[in-house]
């Protein structure tokens, strides 16, 4: 039995997990504005719920880079050499970047100005709600971008 079958199954599942951890994340982003204008204490609860789903993000991430170098191994890099592959690869940078840094950056900005509770907190907050619904936006066109190269191998 190969174990290609196995490095694929959980190749997907971590891609599924990233880009489920991050749909969760944007619609507990969109309840938090919803209460920020209404309610500022719920809305920082919930906040505080969606902290954890970026571990989940680390995880998936960490889980597909490993299953897809372990299958690139397996295959002595046949996919690797292929204009498709090549593609997929740089818009994996693209989501690990954006998602590392950018989104990890607006989040740590996010979390200090509710903290804070200074007088410029709606100032500040409602200028990261444009800021965070672009960086969702983007995370999933780069997932739809990998799901499409990745089913649709062209050479």
């Amino acid at each position: 039995m190969s174990i290609f079958p196995a490095l694929l199954f959980l190749h997907l599942t971590a891609l599924i997990m990233m880009a489920g951890a991050t749909l969760v994340g944007f619609v507990n982003y969109r309840t938090f504005w919803n209460l920020f204008h209404q309610e500022k204490v719920q809305a920082t609860g919930v906040l505080a719920a969606s902290a954890r789903f970026s571990r989940l993000n680390g995880i998936g991430a960490a889980l597909l880079i490993v299953t897809g170098a372990a299958m690139i191994a397996l295959t002595q890099g046949a996919f690797a050499s292929q204009l498709w592959f090549r593609i997929k690869i740089v818009f994996v940078i693209l989501l690990i970047i954006n998602g590392g840094f950018w989104g990890r950056r607006l989040d740590t900005k996010l979390a200090k100005i509710t903290s804070a509770r200074v007088p410029v907190w709606d100032e500040q907050a409602l200028r990261l709600e444009g800021q965070l619904r672009v960086f969702y936006l983007m995370q999933f066109a780069i997932f739809l971008v990998i799901i499409f190269l990745s089913a649709y191998k062209f050479n």
